[in-house]
């Protein structure tokens, strides 16, 4: 007996879904980053205007980007791997692909305001602390969701579901 394959709407939809879970985490990710920020700023007298509509416009691009990854299999080298094993190299491969994004997107705003690409760029690499913080913290926050993801793909969606919201009986 053959399995089946799902159609070509089923998969769209898991798609789909799978990327707005990803958007989600994102948008609440850089949200809570761009709060943050406000807040340690404010404490010099900084007014950072940040608006968290950008949060939400940057989890879409990111979360694309995540996908197109994911597309072409960047993750595959984990596979098969311990959970721990897995889940830190996949968020250290796309914590480097966003801090990568984040880069060329900062580089073509100062474009879009009339500096070269060479300068923005230039400009933009000149804090390798500010760079190495932002992949960390980014590395630190896929974590949980590569480990979530690992164990989706271990227990299955329905276990995952039980352990999350069923009442667990005390023994």
């Amino acid at each position: 007996m053959r399995e089946e394959k799902p159609g070509w709407k089923k998969r769209a939809l898991d798609e789909l879904r799978n990327l707005s879970i990803t958007v989600t985490y994102l948008w609440v990710f850089l949200s809570v980053f761009t709060l943050h920020r406000q807040v340690v700023l404010a404490n010099y007298h900084i007014n950072y205007s940040q608006k968290f509509g950008f949060a939400f416009v940057n989890a879409v691009i990111l979360a694309k980007f995540m996908w197109l990854g994911q597309i072409l299999h960047a993750e595959k080298k984990a596979a098969g791997k311990v959970l721990l094993y897995s889940t830190l190299w996949n968020a250290a491969l796309f914590a480097i692909i966003l801090i990568i994004c984040q880069l060329l997107e900062e580089a073509l705003v100062k474009v879009w305001h009339g500096l070269s690409f060479a300068a923005s760029f230039s400009e933009v690499v000149a804090e390798p602390r500010v760079i190495f913080a932002t992949m960390l913290l980014a590395f630190v926050v896929l974590i949980p969701f590569f480990f979530a993801k690992g164990l989706i793909e271990i227990l299955g969606k329905d276990e995952i579901k039980r352990l999350l919201l069923k009442a667990h009986a005390e023994g």
